[in-house]
C-alpha cells in the first residue's frame, strides 16, 4: 500500500518542549529495555536482525537515504546483517557438542 507524501508546505511543525524531548528519549530507552528483557542474551542479534529486515523494507517501499550516519537503506542492513549472525554465533558457538 503506498501512500502519498505531504507537501512540505502543508506540514505544521512546532518546537518540543524539554519534556517532550527527555520523554522521547526515555521511551526509545524504555523500547531497549523491554526488548533485552525479552530476548536476554540473545538482545543483540535480534535487535540487529530486526534492524536489517526493517532497514530492506524501507528500501522496497522506495526509502533510498536514512537519518543514520551510514545513509544508505542497504548498507545499513549490511552492516547489521553482519553483526547479527556474528554475535549470534559467537553466543551459540560454546554451546555445540564437542
Amino acid at each position: 500500500m503506498m501512500h502519498e507524501a505531504i507537501p512540505t508546505d502543508e506540514i505544521k511543525t512546532r518546537t518540543k518542549t524539554p519534556g517532550e524531548v527527555y520523554e522521547g528519549i526515555a521511551f526509545t530507552f524504555c523500547k531497549a529495555a523491554t526488548l533485552i528483557l525479552l530476548t536476554g542474551r540473545f538482545a543483540l542479534p535480534v535487535a540487529a536482525g530486526a534492524t536489517a529486515i526493517f532497514y530492506i523494507l524501507a528500501y522496497r517501499a522506495g526509502k533510498n537515504d536514512t537519518r543514520c550516519i551510514l545513509k544508505k537503506p542497504l548498507l545499513i542492513a549490511a552492516l547489521w546483517s553482519m553483526v547479527s549472525v556474528v554475535s549470534l554465533f559467537l553466543i551459540l558457538h560454546p554451546l555445540w557438542p564437542k
